[in-house]
Parts: C-alpha cells; sequence; structure tokens
C-alpha cells in the first residue's frame, strides 16, 4: 500500500459497518489492529483497544486521502501475556474495511 499525507483531520472520517448514504469511489481496503492489557491495577478494558482500531482505520484512510471507512468489520480475541510479574489478559481487535472518496 502507498503511504499518502493525511489532509484532513481524522476525526471527521466516519467508520461504518454498513454502506452510506452517497456517492463515492472505492481507493482501497484497510486492515488494523489494537490491543489492550490488563494493567497493574488495572482491567483490561475492551473499549480502549476498539477505540484505538477505530483511529488507526481513521488515520490510515485520512493518509490516502479517503473520506469515510465502510463495511467495517470486527472481530476480538481474549488471550495471554505472560510478564514478570505473571500473567496479564490482553485483549486484541482486528478491524478491517473500504476507505472511500466521496464525489460530488
Amino acid at each position: 500500500m502507498p503511504f499518502y499525507k493525511a489532509t484532513r483531520s481524522t476525526k471527521t472520517i466516519p467508520t461504518s459497518t454498513g454502506d452510506i448514504g452517497r456517492p463515492y469511489q472505492v481507493i482501497d481496503t484497510i486492515f488494523a489492529i489494537d490491543s489492550n492489557k490488563e494493567g497493574l491495577l488495572s482491567g483490561v478494558d475492551p473499549n480502549t483497544a476498539f477505540n484505538g482500531v477505530k483511529n488507526q482505520l481513521r488515520k490510515k484512510c485520512a493518509a490516502m486521502g479517503g473520506d469515510a471507512v465502510i463495511f467495517c468489520q470486527f472481530q476480538y480475541r481474549v488471550a495471554v501475556d505472560s510478564g514478570l510479574t505473571g500473567s496479564k489478559q490482553v485483549v486484541e481487535i482486528f478491524a478491517y474495511g473500504t476507505a472511500v472518496k466521496f464525489l460530488n
């Protein structure tokens, strides 16, 4: 995938699990992964990983000059990571979608 400079704020790029109600041109399929690990005094937070993976999709879309990510699919898994302080639970979220450019 070629790398492009982001031309807009990623906060304005919608992510959708379905289609959108306006004409667009497909740019490419994009993929992202994020995780959240149980902390010393905190539990694992799936929302942190979910928001992180959506932000990654938005950043990749913006870098390609896109306006939205549609038909997003999300999958997750719960894993165990061993470290010096023992085993910690990890939530990993995998996501992919289609970056699109709106037509006028």
